[in-house]
């Protein structure tokens, strides 16, 4: 008898232990780290890395408290103010959080670790670019008994990244439709007060939330010509190479198959009869290796 209750006894532990872990709540540990303060210190490719080869650098940019499990507060530069999210844990370290989906990879007191994740369709593209960057976060504990000097270098782009830069440019300048977008874009001045030259700067709008990196990702001109040989009005790509001539690259405009040869030859008549005598270019460059890039330029001419 003593045996039959001390048997009853152990499968109802069992049983009560077994229910707890079954019920038990997944997710992940983020209120282990509740009420500290953490800041992105680096974000660099799967290479080490800060650029890619179309000139895209990565920089760190978030600043977050998580206040549990399943919630935490981002802090906005654009309102400079915080706003609370839901995190949504999907499998595995896997999870969602401000429409981003992350893996984590470390969680410690003072650091987190994570990787980015690509998702179509909820499907993880292992293979694509956005799924090889890695985020690194310090608390702002650790910040501030560290060098403020080697915290910024975390952020910065190092000589890894100047020896990549410099490759690069050595085969854009022998073949530059391989051009890559330049961290400081070409700069177009007007000689002549019958051009005018505008750069557009892309910025956020209360209805359309733009990425400061198009602006020099995809630079674009606008250049009004007086006096003209007649009225005109086209936008089209070109090359800039490392000593500040333009090429044509292709149209923004679509046209017929027909006439797409008639338009092609006027817009590099445009570059050699207005554009290289009427402004002064500078190349763009990266980390200061100065390198072909494209830009984009829509062209008007008015004739009186």
């Amino acid at each position: 008898m003593r045996q039959f209750w001390f048997l009853l006894l152990l499968l109802i532990s069992i049983c009560c232990i077994s229910c707890d872990h079954f019920h038990a709540k997944k997710g992940l540990p983020f209120g282990t780290v509740k009420g500290t303060h953490f800041k992105e210190v680096r974000r660099i490719f799967n290479n080490g890395l800060k650029f890619d080869k179309q000139g895209y650098q990565l920089e760190p940019s978030w600043d977050l408290y998580f206040l549990s499990d399943d919630s935490v507060l981002v802090f906005s530069p654009k309102t400079k103010k915080y706003y609370g999210f839901h995190v949504y844990f999907d499998h595995d370290s896997i999870f969602n959080m401000v429409d981003a989906w992350f893996k984590v990879k470390k969680i410690a007191t003072d650091s987190l670790i994570l990787q980015a994740l690509r998702v179509e369709n909820k499907i993880i593209l292992d293979d694509d670019e956005g799924s090889k960057v890695f985020l690194t976060f310090y608390s702002d504990r650790y910040i501030k008994t560290h060098s403020a000097e080697s915290i910024r270098k975390m952020g910065i782009p190092g000589p890894k990244d100047t020896l990549f830069i410099r490759a690069r440019t050595k085969l854009v300048n022998t073949k530059i439709d391989s051009a890559f977008a330049a961290r400081e874009p070409v700069v177009l001045k007007s000689k002549s007060p019958l051009v005018a030259v505008e750069k557009v700067e892309r910025v956020s709008t209360p209805i359309e939330e733009v990425d400061a990196s198009d602006n020099y990702l995809a630079p674009e001109y606008n250049i009004a010509i007086q006096k003209a040989y007649e009225d005109f009005d086209y936008s089209f790509y070109v090359y800039v190479d490392d000593k500040g001539k333009m090429y044509f690259r292709k149209s923004a405009i679509a046209c017929l198959p027909e006439y797409r040869a008639t338009y092609e030859q006027i817009m590099k008549g445009l570059i050699d009869g207005y554009l290289h005598h009427y402004l002064d270019v500078t190349p763009g460059s990266t980390l200061g290796i100065v390198h072909a890039s494209s830009i984009l330029l829509n062209v008007a001419g008015k004739k009186e």
